[in-house]
């Protein structure tokens, strides 16, 4: 085997390791942590959610884990305020306000890494008019405790929303 021959040799010997890894990951990936997730459907309460247009006192606000928010990242907010009824999504030098009553649902989702099972979790705002916003831990502060509070909105005797632990 001459020099051309061993550097090959070697190429191909870090190449196969590097595919067995991949696949191995890919085949049978560990999971990531346990989450108590919440869903909370809006059309299901007793009573129905007054439709006001005003957002009332301020509770919680959670922000963006990244200083830079990346302009072709459409979805990435760079912070969520909640107030009494509605949310607040900011971004660059956009803003939008969703009110409680334009929701359908909230729904929990996984979200996985390249070689993790459910590292992350998120969450999908369903509104009524058929538009979609995900929120997710991976590039939020404070998830868990936004969707907490968020909750703590609608407890069970006022009968507006219906909050199921997923």
């Amino acid at each position: 085997m001459g020099v051309v021959g061993m550097d090959k040799f070697i190429y191909l010997t870090i190449l196969a390791v590097a595919g067995i890894f991949v696949f191995k990951k890919m085949v049978n990936p560990p999971v990531g942590p346990k989450y108590q997730l919440k869903a909370i459907l809006f059309v299901m309460g007793v009573k129905e959610i007054p439709k006001t247009r005003e957002l009332g006192r301020h509770i919680f606000t959670s922000k963006a884990r990244a200083n830079r928010i990346i302009l072709w990242v459409f979805d990435l907010w760079a912070q969520i305020d909640l107030f009494e009824h509605g949310i607040v999504l900011r971004k660059a030098k956009k803003e939008k306000i969703v009110f409680f009553h334009e929701l359908y649902a909230i729904e929990p989702l996984l979200i996985n890494s390249y070689f993790v099972k459910g590292k992350y979790f998120g969450y999908i705002f369903e509104c009524r008019d058929k538009s979609n916003i995900t929120l997710k831990s991976c590039d939020l502060c404070d998830l868990d405790i936004f969707i907490n509070e968020l909750c703590s909105l609608f407890p069970e005797e006022k009968g507006e929303a219906v909050v199921m632990h997923a």
